[in-house]
């Protein structure tokens, strides 16, 4: 008489595509379910209004109308970031940095790109202006760059999403 543990060994030995076919099916339902879960876009920040000559935040993707969501003259959207932190308790040779590129639409729906590369500041001070001039709805206007702020806990390794920058645009006369 057979034990019954040895019974089903030999059952596994005898028919092992059949318990394959079994154990695969769970699997390649799991490996769909994490793909879909990779493949989220994270989501984008609400758009906010801003008046000319006043300081706004902008996240990674979010845009802002200016100077009324009526009638906006100006959309900016903060399209991408350029960044680097140093590790705490880590000695770098460069300062904390971060670059925004802004995309700038006028009131016609004339798009241009905006690099803010201002110069690396070798203080540890994150508040410093970066100034730009754009052409747009026939008339200029000046993009300040003045400061960025990152998210507390996320100094370890920080996402562009934990980044916020602030910009100021101005309408001379």
């Amino acid at each position: 008489m057979q034990h019954p543990l040895q019974h089903s060994l030999l059952l596994v030995r005898c028919q092992p595509r059949a318990m394959k076919k079994y154990i695969l099916l769970p699997l390649l339902g799991l490996s769909l379910i994490t793909c879909k879960k990779g493949e989220e876009e994270p989501r984008i920040p609400e758009t906010v209004t801003a008046a000319f000559d006043q300081d706004v935040d902008l996240r990674y993707r979010q845009q802002a109308l200016v100077p009324t969501a009526n009638q906006p003259e100006l959309t900016v959207q903060l399209t991408d970031l350029s960044y680097s932190f140093c590790p705490k308790n880590v000695r770098c040779f460069i300062a904390d940095f971060v670059w925004p590129t802004v995309k700038i639409t006028d009131a016609q729906g004339q798009v241009q790109e905006l690099r803010q590369l201002g110069k690396v500041v070798h203080t540890y001070n994150p508040a410093w202006t970066d100034t730009a001039s754009v052409r747009a709805n026939g008339r200029r206007y000046v993009v300040q760059y003045t400061r960025y702020n990152l998210d507390q806990y996320s100094r370890e390794e920080p996402q562009k999403e934990d980044i916020t920058v602030t910009i100021r645009i101005t309408k001379p006369n």
